[in-house]
């Protein structure tokens, strides 16, 4: 009898010790990895910029898009929100649109103060207002992500943030929950629940400006033991053979390992188990 208390008891440790260890890491990523494309700067609705969202019709793929608000042009308003209402199979957006700031000025060369970076709370409380305002008042979305111009940063912009309930995600280069002070958890590395308000999304690729497939696929191994990847990409700036190169890796992820795509904050929603993301 007592080696079957035994037995049962170190079962239990076991199965505790497990439970314990599992609050680590993200159990609520769909089968295989999701990848989250981050495509940075969009001011005019240009041919560059027409090519890659048809692409993701295409592919039956989504990405985020950071709007420079003060870029934008009573011409390019329009055509953004055509493109907000065009849906997946699945009904999310193709296309989330996200406050990528104001107007993204280099207030000192070398990336020393940019818009969120070596400022005070009062200039950025200001820029991130007036591109929150410009999303709602002008085209007529909620932007509910949040990614920082040249992910420059400082602890005075979680502040700033915390101003915004709309905002769920902080797209951030090097930025991970321990280095905050807030309530902001990364899915890397915690369990998120319900009565999270907030997550960060840590970024992989950092300006993959040539997208060489060799990266991702010397990567991947490593990559697919996560919940999710963040790619951050400029189509603006993509010629023929960098649009070659996307679609090659698209059908990477697609094809050869069934990967998930998904906008930040349809991420956000399926973490929490939400239906819709969709503004009107």
């Amino acid at each position: 009898m007592g080696k079957y208390l035994i037995i049962f008891f170190l079962t239990f440790l076991l199965s505790a010790l497990l439970v314990s260890c599992r609050e680590d890491v993200s159990l609520n990523s769909p089968d295989g990895l999701v990848v989250i494309l981050k495509a940075d700067d969009l001011g005019e609705v240009d041919a560059n910029w027409s090519r890659f969202i048809q692409k993701l019709i295409d592919d039956s793929i989504c990405a985020g898009i950071g709007v420079i608000s003060n870029n934008v042009s009573n011409v390019a308003i329009t055509e953004i929100q055509r493109i907000n209402n065009i849906k997946q199979k699945n009904g999310y957006p193709v296309v989330e649109f996200w406050n990528h700031g104001f107007d993204h000025k280099d207030l000192k060369p070398h990336d020393e103060q940019t818009e969120f970076f070596n400022t005070n709370f009062n200039y950025q409380h200001a820029h991130f207002n007036l591109a929150q305002h410009f999303f709602t008042d002008s085209l007529h979305i909620t932007s509910h992500t949040f990614g920082a111009p040249h992910n420059r940063t400082q602890l005075i912009t979680e502040k700033v943030i915390e101003k915004f309930s709309e905002i769920n995600v902080w797209q951030n280069y090097g930025k991970t929950e321990k280095y905050s002070h807030t309530d902001w958890k990364d899915p890397k590395y915690k369990v998120i629940h319900d009565t999270d308000q907030r997550i960060i999304l840590s970024i992989d690729y950092l300006s993959l400006h040539n997208l060489n497939i060799g990266d991702i696929e010397k990567n991947y191994a490593i990559d697919s033991k996560k919940p999710y990847i963040v790619i951050q990409i400029h189509p603006a700036a993509w010629n023929d053979e960098i649009f070659q190169k996307f679609e090659t890796i698209v059908q990477f992820y697609k094809q050869s390992h069934r990967a998930t795509f998904m906008t930040p904050n349809q991420y956000y929603q399926f973490l929490h188990k939400k239906v819709n993301v969709a503004d009107n």
